[in-house]
């Protein structure tokens, strides 16, 4: 007979508990879901994990320290650890909410990128249902079987990413760049060495990759001094440089082969670069096919 977590599976109340712990980047403690009674109330208590919770209906109130948020449907809130919290069903219309709690070496960064925090624990979210489903496929996944493992942990993730998804402000520039710089170089060299060939801006790789323009230009010129827009066409045109070496294509097929829709254009740019034209310098390499 196989082991299961501790879960007890009522009607009106669900939680999984006592998870093994690890020092992954974000590892599950306890989830749940519960149809409060009217007035019922947790704590005052000290927490040592993040804990968030989402309302699904209904309304109650959430006390941290001095301050108490009147809380109703999609609203979210959250509990940090070593801070004494207390929270309250409303007596005529109590809450249901729903919980996943969670800890790690990313869990912090995880949840300010949402811009949760213990001086901001409250948001809104625009829909509750993929957090119903994320939990609900943790309690699903409650044996203690190693494919479970990874169900509870990619369900973990998921809810995670919602938030950053639903709640991340991206005009607060101060949180969005998490990675080292020379992450976001490697990734810029790989998308130029598969894109080149395409009409790509610098603008197009920013987003890819998720910052914006004068982030990345900052990051690329502090690797590998020079801006991403200069490596880019230095890379067109050492490729240029190879095709009309070793074949016979023709001007606007080379330039149409290194991302340029205008071969006039493309002409101008590989003469500024090379000191001559793409005719004179295959003529001059001895390919003059």
């Amino acid at each position: 007979m196989e082991k299961t977590a501790d879960l007890t599976n009522m009607t009106h109340y669900k939680c999984l508990e006592s998870v093994e712990k690890s020092q992954h980047d974000l590892y599950l403690c306890y989830c749940g879901i519960q149809d409060c009674w009217p007035g019922h109330s947790f704590g005052p208590t000290i927490r040592k994990d993040y804990l968030v919770h989402v309302v699904v209906s209904g309304h109650g109130k959430y006390t941290v320290g001095s301050r108490t948020f009147e809380l109703g449907k999609n609203d979210v809130f959250l509990i940090c650890p070593g801070i004494t919290t207390y929270y309250e069903a409303d007596a005529e219309e109590p809450w249901s909410y729903l919980w996943f709690g969670f800890n790690g070496l990313k869990a912090d960064a995880a949840l300010r990128y949402a811009g949760l925090s213990a001086d901001s624990p409250t948001a809104h979210i625009p829909d509750i249902t993929p957090y119903r489903d994320g939990v609900n496929g943790i309690l699903e996944a409650c044996q203690l079987i190693f494919s479970n493992e990874f169900r509870r942990e990619a369900y973990l993730y998921s809810l995670v990413a919602q938030l950053g998804e639903d709640l991340h402000d991206i005009t607060d520039h101060s949180r969005e760049f998490t990675y080292p710089y020379q992450t976001y170089v490697d990734h810029t060299l790989d998308y130029i060495e598969c894109n080149y060939n395409k009409n790509i801006k610098i603008s197009d790789i920013a987003d890819y990759i998720g910052i914006n323009r004068s982030y990345l230009t900052s990051c690329f010129k502090k690797i590998m001094n020079v801006s991403p827009h200069r490596y880019l066409l230095e890379y067109r045109m050492m490729k240029a440089e190879t095709l009309l070496l070793s074949t016979d294509k023709t001007i606007n097929e080379i330039s149409a082969q290194v991302g340029y829709e205008d071969s006039l254009a493309f002409s101008k740019v590989f003469k500024n670069y090379t000191g001559m034209s793409p005719k004179t310098f295959r003529k001059k390499t001895g390919n003059d096919l």
